[in-house]
C-alpha cells in the first residue's frame, strides 16, 4: 500500500475547518452553561440547560448564541491548526522511527 504525502496548505486547510466545526459545537453549550451558572438564587430565569438553550433562541434567534464570538471562533481556530500540524507531526514521526 502506497502511502500519500499531504501537502503543507491541506493540512492548514484541514486544520482550520476541524477548528470553525468544533468550536462552531461548542459554543451554544458553553454559553447556556455560563448563563446557568450566572443565575442569582432566587431570580432563576432557567430551569436547566435545555429550557436555557431554547427559551435563548427564541429570544435572540439561532445567531444569538454566537453573536460577538466570530474574532473567537477564527483564533481559536487558528491554535486547533497549530495542535493539528503538531499531532500530525508527531504521529508521522512515531510511526516512521517507532
Amino acid at each position: 500500500m502506497t502511502k500519500q504525502q499531504i501537502s503543507l496548505p491541506a493540512k492548514l486547510i484541514n486544520g482550520g475547518i476541524a477548528g470553525i466545526v468544533g468550536v462552531t459545537c461548542v459554543f451554544p453549550i458553553d454559553l447556556v452553561k455560563t448563563r446557568l451558572q450566572n443565575q442569582r438564587q432566587g431570580q432563576q430565569i432557567y430551569k436547566n440547560m435545555m429550557d436555557c438553550l431554547v427559551k435563548t433562541v427564541r429570544s435572540e434567534g439561532y445567531f444569538g448564541m454566537y453573536r460577538g464570538k466570530s474574532n473567537f471562533i477564527f483564533s481559536l481556530s487558528f491554535i486547533v491548526v497549530v495542535l493539528y500540524l503538531v499531532n500530525r507531526g508527531v504521529i508521522s514521526e512515531i510511526a516512521t522511527n517507532g
